[in-house]
């Protein structure tokens, strides 16, 4: 992984933590070091970054490199070093700190994947202050004996991992979506020959299969892939997804499966199908609609029939319909079901596209 550092020159303390931190950290990660916008700018020209490690708070040019960094695909790790407790926040606040936290300081923090802090009172200030409740304690090696530079640089490091196994669908390249699509349709059908003939499946790196099996793991959809990897026959590097750490958003709820929603009992497939929309409605309109729930739907399409002109009346009735074809294009993309399985045609409109972005982002931080 490529890390870069920013923080401010002058402030001797931090340029020593930092100076602890990379040269502690051996080849398990990248380190670059900036303490000017431009030569941060540069060095976010010249590669991609996967963190950039913000060091101490109210520096203006903060705000610029935070975006540009977040504009190119870096996650941002923050460390106040103490900054955003009360009695910093309060020396000029009303001409400095105020105006500074609601042009952009307050932002940076809301925006980082991680805050690193330092000691349990700087937690107990990071807890009043509500604006971001990822915090993690790791005691600076610079001011204690408590901990070692190398434990201090390891524990950052299983951050920085943290970090980059949350929302793995957001960092999957074009290639690495393609090849999650596949095993999604191989994994629900059974049967490769669904797969599309220009669909292949592009040789994946190690740290491809590390984020493809992360979004299965934390997606709960890891039946269905370890079940399309087989059909295809891939070669998969043996990753515990199951001992990997990451954050999910605040507000998420464990997604349920449609099964434990709707039960087994109906008197006909229709009465089946109707209860699966009903709850799938109920989700969506909650934000919580999941891939997990496509894939559940496309094999419920597929295994049981139904009276399609009975069933399109029903929807109508119960203001279904709009719902359901909408439903039927975002599982055509993201699951590969087949027109020959719709109960109703598909519609792509600006509905859809706010359905399926939810989707993608249901990992989202």
């Amino acid at each position: 992984m490529r890390i870069l550092h920013y923080y401010e020159d002058k402030d001797t303390m931090t340029g020593q933590h930092v100076k602890l931190l990379t040269d502690n950290m051996g080849r398990d990660a990248e380190n670059y070091i900036a303490t000017e916008a431009e030569q941060a700018k540069t060095l976010l020209r010249g590669c991609h970054n996967d963190i950039l490690h913000l060091h101490g708070c109210w520096r203006n040019s903060s705000r610029g490199i935070v975006n540009m960094a977040l504009r190119q695909g870096a996650r941002l790790v923050l460390t106040p070093h103490g900054q955003l407790e009360p009695w910093i926040r309060e020396e000029g606040y009303w001409k400095e700190k105020l105006p500074k936290q609601l042009i952009y300081q307050r932002n940076i923090v809301q925006k980082a994947y991680a805050v690193i802090i330092q000691g349990r009172m700087e937690q107990e200030c990071l807890n009043q202050l509500k604006w971001n409740p990822r915090t993690v304690i790791i005691r600076n090696a610079v001011v204690t004996h408590s901990i070692t530079a190398k434990d201090m640089a390891k524990k950052t490091l299983d951050v920085y991992q943290k970090v980059l196994d949350s929302n793995p669908l957001e960092r999957m390249s074009n290639e690495t979506r393609q090849a999650l699509l596949a095993m999604i349709i191989a994994g629900t059908t059974g049967d490769r020959r669904w797969i599309p003939e220009d669909m292949a499946v592009a040789p994946l790196s190690g740290d491809d299969w590390r984020l493809l099996l992360c979004y299965g793991h934390q997606e709960q959809i890891t039946n269905t892939l370890q079940r399309g990897i087989r059909i295809l026959g891939l070669e998969v590097p043996d990753i515990d997804v199951e001992h990997i750490d990451y954050f999910l958003p605040e507000h998420y709820v464990e997604t349920k499966s449609i099964q434990q929603s709707i039960g087994n009992e109906f008197p006909s497939e229709n009465d089946r199908l109707l209860a699966t929309f009903k709850v799938l409605r109920k989700w969506e309109t909650a934000h919580e609609l999941s891939i997990k729930h496509l894939i559940e739907l496309n094999h419920e399409l597929r295994e049981h029939g139904c009276e399609e002109e009975e069933l399109a009346e029903d929807l109508k009735e119960r203001h279904l319909w709009k719902m359901v074809s909408r439903l039927m294009q975002v599982a055509a993309e993201l699951t590969g079901l087949t027109e020959g399985f719709m109960p109703v045609l598909p519609t792509d409109d600006r509905q859809t596209r706010k359905m399926r972005r939810e989707i993608d982002c249901h990992l989202k931080i």
